[in-house]
């Protein structure tokens, strides 16, 4: 029987709660002139990406998202266009941040560098190895944690080259021997299982899987060695009664430990992989530790299944399509299964253009055996080129195929990857039988568990994931009316006392949809979200013109109870501009921040626009009494110096997006004015900008139907930002244009329940609409949105 974990249910009797994950933003801390910087004349510009190098040749980007004080942490591809993965560390003194390239080092992002320790008199060595799962020398993170002062150690065990065994107290060092006090201990390391066979490419972002193994608690009183094994680890599972489910490709996110000594002082350590081969986690049970707190945590993604391969006599089948990062730069042009059907399996050898001579498929799949000697995507386009509609590359070797032989191809046709076992199954299959594929890309749910275990890691660590128990999120995403959409996606859940954290973003398949998405219930955890238009580039093979994705990220953050169903809208029309939620337009003493978005959707999500080389161009202008106190053509956001005493300001804002994946909201013109005085330089005060709230009855393609009479009639609210008191507002003005703003007609506005009711003049396409308001405070607004939503008969 399975035990009740809040929400998320373990199949043997150890107590767990649920966790939280690693992603990337900041929370916007309160502004004054106090921490502004001072400004030169004009604008001055908000802080730009920062790059840091972290040894080897690594480097790691942090990067505002937008203005909203949040920032992502991100390792950027190499030389060899292979992005690795990365491991966070935070301890009393700060953060450091390394990929998992086998020269980068521990580097400093928030903080300061841990001392090093006055003397080694005293010292005892603890030294080190490390096994995989398979049995064979494995790569090792080991962190040695003080259970009495909170001091740290690390040691990192590479396979090539060999660790050194020299043995001293330096905080990190690529050897197998530390020097430490006697004393208490957790003792505890990443095992990296590397796979079969070495690729020759992206070494440092295909592994196996990886296992945290170790002692959280274990007295050092002289002289000992740790052999960490993952083979005494214990697989984590998640089961999901009633639907079928799988960790789809970098589904498994985030692996790692909380370990708190018992003055207080604690370390937090995450291992972000960047693909595993297996898609697994793996965990060794550990006795329930009594000095101070222990708390593991594994972040794990489970969608339907994405392509599932069965057939006559064959056994069960683990299909994994070839990674798509060697062979595409996007989701959208990486070929997947898309339906059901039962092909002839045709065996092909190598795929070579000899083996393929004079051969038609007709559609079948070929099964490819892979070859050192041919790239996958030869062997694949090969096949293709004759006719197949699926190829099957199976391994010849041990394992899983880990090398792609070779990048920057695109793939004809879906390619699979299945170990040599398998493929032999598939080779041997009775004449005529056929095997059905079936591949579902736009997974109808997700579930994005991070699971916590609380002061010891249990002998089973087997869950289960009941829908009704968990909180419910219904996503829906919104695109264009007649251009194909793509999209992708992130989720950044915050723990307590969170500075940095990193998510993965994933494809958003399947175009504009609705999507059932799981998480566990937990007041620590909180949520926030992204969804990126067109479509993020995960490489840079295949060039193409610039583009400004839109990006929209939800406001604020959502911790969630028991059951709880809420609904994640992004991307409803029409999109305008307003200022930044997080960053509302305030005034300290004469200074005034502004932070403009010009992407915000109809349900608060917002993301930056600003002059591009897409073809994107914005302008922020300020005034005070009609003098031009600020300008900018590229990032709207900065301070700028008003006149003493009370002025009228404005604050206008065009943006022009013509670029080819949109056709919405393609040029707007926003102008807020309101009256302003001198406040006190230690206080911020927000200023009463008039701010417009549509609300469109469109569908999922930001289309609307006329009724019978050829109507179209929408909700209208006027706001001022939160914290500022409300006054009454005349009746606004909107007129509608169907001609992109050529001519216009008057709508009818009339009194709602809770606004304004707008009813669009008859007429049918794109529409566009002109906005003017005021309130009784001295606010005004001008908006026009040119191609604001599609009306459709």
């Amino acid at each position: 029987m399975t035990m009740p974990l809040s929400a998320l249910h373990r199949a043997s009797a150890a107590s767990v709660t649920s966790l939280a994950v690693v992603v990337g933003l900041l929370t916007a801390a309160p502004w004054s002139t106090a921490n502004a910087a001072a400004p030169a004349d004009g604008l001055a510009p908000a802080p730009a990406a920062r790059v840091v190098s972290v040894g080897g040749g690594a480097e790691v980007a942090l990067t505002p998202l937008g203005d909203t004080g949040a920032t992502s942490l991100a390792a950027l591809p190499g030389p060899d266009g292979v992005t690795p993965g990365l491991v966070v560390a935070t301890n009393k003194t700060g953060t450091t941040v390394q990929t998992t390239d086998a020269a980068s080092t521990p580097t400093v992002i928030e903080g300061h560098a841990a001392p090093l320790a006055a003397s080694a008199a005293g010292t005892v060595p603890l030294r080190f190895s490390a096994v995989g799962r398979d049995g064979r020398a494995a790569q090792a993170y080991i962190t040695v944690f003080d259970l009495e002062h909170g001091a740290a150690w690390t040691r990192q065990l590479v396979t090539d080259p060999a660790p050194g065994n020299e043995c001293s107290e330096v905080t990190f060092a690529r050897t197998t021997c530390v020097l430490v006090p006697p004393g208490e201990y957790s003792v505890m390391a990443f095992v990296t299982t590397l796979p079969a066979e070495k690729p020759t490419i992206g070494s440092s972002r295909t592994v196996q899987n990886i296992s945290l193994v170790g002692e959280p608690e274990t007295t050092v009183s002289g002289e000992r060695t740790f052999a960490f094994d993952a083979r005494d680890a214990r697989q984590l599972t998640i089961r999901t009664p009633g639907r079928s489910t799988k960790v789809p490709p970098q589904g498994a996110m985030l692996i790692g430990y909380d370990r708190t000594a018992a003055d207080g002082s604690a370390v937090h350590l995450d291992m972000r992989p960047a693909y595993l081969l297996d898609q697994h986690f793996y965990l060794q049970p550990t006795p329930q530790v009594s000095i101070g707190t222990f708390q593991a945590r594994t972040r794990v993604r489970l969608e339907a299944p994405d392509i599932t391969l069965s057939a006559p006599t064959a056994p069960a089948l683990h299909p994994e399509y070839v990674d798509r990062t060697w062979f595409s730069d996007v989701a959208s042009d990486f070929p997947v299964v898309d339906g059901r059907s039962r092909l002839p399996v045709v065996d092909v050898g190598h795929a070579t253009v000899a083996e393929l001579a004079g051969q038609q498929l007709h559609g079948a799949l070929a099964l490819v055996t892979h070859s050192a000697d041919m790239s996958i995507a030869e062997q694949s386009n090969n096949a293709a080129a004759h006719g197949a509609g699926v190829v099957v590359i199976r391994n010849q070797g041990p394992g899983d195929i880990s090398d792609p032989g070779g990048t920057g191809v695109k793939l004809r046709v879906p390619t699979i990857r299945l170990n040599r076992a398998e493929g032999l199954a598939l080779s041997r299959l009775p004449e005529g039988a056929r095997v059905t594929v079936e591949g579902e890309p736009a997974s109808p749910y997700v579930y994005d568990l991070y699971v916590k275990v609380k002061d010891r890691i249990p002998e089973d660590p087997t869950y289960v994931a009941l829908p009704e128990q968990l909180a419910t999120q219904v996503r829906q995403v919104y695109g264009q009316p007649t251009l194909p959409s793509t999209f992708s996606e992130a989720a950044y859940p915050w723990q307590p006392g969170n500075s940095f954290v990193v998510s993965t973003t994933f494809p958003f398949e399947g175009g504009p949809r609705t999507r059932a998405e799981y998480r566990i219930p937990d007041p620590d955890t909180a949520w926030s979200y992204a969804v990126f238009a067109p479509e993020s580039a995960y490489n840079t093979m295949f060039p193409k013109a610039p583009v400004l994705p839109m990006s929209l990220s939800m406001p604020g953050r959502q911790a969630y109870s028991d059951r709880e169903q809420d609904q994640l809208p992004f991307g409803r029309a029409p999109i305008t501009a307003a200022p930044n939620p997080a960053r509302p337009v305030q005034r300290s003493g004469d200074q005034l921040r502004v932070a403009i978005d010009g992407f915000i959707d109809a349900d608060g999500n917002h993301g930056t626009e600003y002059t591009h080389p897409s073809g994107v161009r914005t302008h922020l202008e300020i005034r005070a009494d009609g003098a031009l106190v600020g300008e900018t053509d590229n990032l709207p956001s900065g301070t700028v110096r008003l006149p003493g005493g009370e002025s009228r300001v404005s604050i206008s804002f065009t943006a022009d997006n013509p670029q080819a994946w949109n056709e919405l909201s393609t040029h707007t013109d926003t102008a807020w004015s309101f009256p302003s005085t001198t406040t006190a330089a230690d206080a911020a005060e927000t200023q009463p900008l008039l701010l417009p709230d549509y609300d469109v009855g469109v569908d999922l393609h930001n289309r609307v139907r006329a009724d019978r009479q050829g109507r179209v009639a929408f909700d209208l609210r006027l706001r001022r930002p939160d914290g500022v008191p409300s006054t009454l507002g005349g009746e606004p003005s909107l007129d509608a244009s169907y001609d992109d703003g050529a001519t216009w007609r008057p709508a009818v506005v009339t009194r709602g329940t809770e606004g304004w009711r707008v009813e669009l003049p008859a007429g049918s396409g794109l529409v566009s609409l002109r906005l003017h308001a005021e309130d009784t405070g001295g606010s005004v607004v001008d908006q026009t949105i040119v191609r604001a939503f599609d009306v459709g008969h």
